[in-house]
């Protein structure tokens, strides 16, 4: 692995956070590149979520196009302006759905805030964080107030139980334990900041794959589907977190 360096995330860090994190949603399986105006649609009976990406989608995508539901991905959408389905405006994802300057700041405010960004020859190329699970506050991308009962009535400790918000590496970037490295040094943290759970939302298989192997090959317990998003919630324990391994993966990287 070439010399990486590992740097807490502070907030004169959002302007460059914002630019790799655009990049990073825009690619697959989030596709988070454009979406249906409807979207911010007030009157629930119109909104829609449908989102569009100029790349192609591979054939057994799981969350492809649903009409009944008014959300899913379409691919090889270049050309489109207006939605397939309600005929409104095609509006870009980041910022005018999500600000993620906003976000990236909001994160950061978090209690427990723990965030890492990576670098190569001072370039920016992935990122994690995560925070203390909220459990009355609403962030730009989860509703925690409607989550936190469903987390509760699964067993989860809330007080004692870690959230991972975001982790990301540019498609250029990825593999060769890219992603590994950048989930294991915010996890590392969080363990040592003795929280019992980790809970995480993803529809990324990859990084299920990442996390069973920081968590000692632990198969993830699935809790839930997000009410408001299309993608499920899973659960790990800290108990499980592979100490040795990680602990001589972070010792192969500049930490600043």
């Amino acid at each position: 692995m070439e010399s990486i360096i590992i740097k807490k995330i502070s907030p004169n860090d959002v302007e460059r956070l914002s630019s790799i994190y655009k990049e990073v949603f825009s690619g697959f399986p989030w596709y988070e590149e454009r979406i249906c105006s409807a979207s911010l649609s007030t009157n629930e009976d119109e909104i829609c979520n449908v989102q569009y990406t100029s790349r192609l989608i591979p054939a057994d995508y799981k969350w492809p196009l649903n009409k009944m539901e008014r959300r899913g991905v379409v691919g090889n959408s270049e050309n489109l302006e207006s939605c397939v389905l309600c005929g409104k405006p095609l509006i870009d994802f980041y910022p005018s759905f999500v600000n993620q300057d906003e976000l990236i700041t909001e994160a950061l405010m978090k209690p427990g805030f723990i965030g890492y960004m990576l670098e190569y020859n001072q370039i920016p190329f992935g990122f994690s964080w995560g925070y203390k699970v909220p459990t009355n506050t609403r962030t730009k991308s989860v509703n925690f107030p409607l989550i936190a009962p469903l987390l509760d009535s699964s067993g989860i400790h809330i007080e004692k139980t870690f959230y991972g918000a975001e982790l990301g590496i540019i498609e250029t970037k990825q593999g060769s334990g890219r992603g590994l490295l950048a989930s294991a040094v915010r996890l590392n943290g969080a363990r040592l900041a003795d929280y019992k759970d980790f809970v995480v939302r993803t529809k990324n298989e990859k990084v299920l794959s990442i996390l069973r192997r920081i968590f000692s090959g632990q198969k993830e317990k699935l809790l839930f589907n997000d009410p408001e998003r299309n993608a499920p919630w899973y659960a790990w324990k800290f108990e499980y977190f592979d100490v040795e391994k990680i602990s001589t993966l972070l010792s192969t990287i500049i930490e600043e």
